[in-house]
């Protein structure tokens, strides 16, 4: 026998506009889905992951220890004309220290908006 309670018994529904509808439904066809099991995965695997995957995660943070030490490499070489070992290891190891917060800062507010980047990324010497 069946346990019902694992039936799905709730709908979610929404509006869209008819370009919407087309493509979202271009997507589900190319998933090989039909549209509303693509939108229901899709809903669940933002709900599982809001901040981003653990994937998008580390790429961000990466990508954001990068700009942290080009634009402290920048400040430095356009101040002081040269970067020593130490204060590049020193770049280096601040940038490792605040990537992954700072990557789950910025995938929260990006969910928070909407698609909007925030402009402020937090670079600069102090190495936030």
């Amino acid at each position: 026998m069946n346990d019902r309670s694992q039936f799905r018994t709730k709908s979610v529904g929404l509006r869209v506009t008819e370009a919407d509808h087309a493509r979202l439904q271009s997507v589900a066809d190319a998933h090989g889905q039909s549209l509303g099991e693509w939108c229901r995965d899709t809903l669940l695997a933002v709900a599982n992951h809001p901040n981003g995957t653990p994937i998008e995660q580390a790429l961000l943070s990466e990508l954001i220890a990068l700009r942290t030490i080009v634009a402290n490499l920048v400040y430095t070489f356009t101040n002081d004309g040269k970067v020593t070992r130490e204060q590049m290891a020193a770049f280096i190891e601040r940038a490792d220290k605040t990537k992954l917060r700072r990557a789950a800062e910025l995938l929260s507010k990006i969910s928070a908006n909407g698609t909007s980047v925030p402009s402020e990324t937090g670079s600069g010497r102090d190495g936030r």
